[in-house]
């Protein structure tokens, strides 16, 4: 099993999402239960369109209050090796789309930004999820 450790850069189009703290990323798709007049019991379960969900956390306010939403690029997130001889990991996000934009001020710790996108296929059929070894 790999282990990844620290943030070591992340990325939106052409914009730098400087002092990233976390990234949550969720892929799902939502069951739609199905059965019979009379099932006691689902019988069936179908899922929906699949969804990839995104939430960055980054310490650069300035650079959050500088995107818009609804602005659409490359997502991309460097993450580190945890040991030596292993390579890190880069996720990317295409299309990735920015819905969300929250700032939390706290009276005893660094102001944070939230970033919540949401990926949207290039077509029907092209999942716009990548992760890869990253290159030395």
């Amino acid at each position: 099993m790999e282990r990844y450790g620290a943030i070591t850069d992340a990325t939106f189009g052409q914009t730098s999402l400087s002092g990233p703290i976390s990234v949550r990323l969720v892929r799902r798709a939502e069951p739609a239960p199905m059965g019979g007049d009379s099932d006691a019991f689902v019988t069936s379960v179908q899922l929906g369109l699949p969804v990839i969900g995104i939430e960055v956390r980054i310490r650069d306010t300035a650079v959050a209050e500088g995107l818009s939403l609804g602005q659409a690029g490359v997502l991309s997130v460097e993450i580190a090796a945890t040991r030596s001889g292993q390579v890190g990991r880069t996720i990317s996000i295409t299309n990735a789309v920015l819905t969300g934009i929250e700032f939390q001020y706290e009276q005893s710790a660094p102001a944070v930004a939230k970033l919540t996108f949401t990926a949207e296929a290039a077509d029907g059929g092209t999942d716009p999820f990548a992760a890869q070894e990253a290159q030395p």
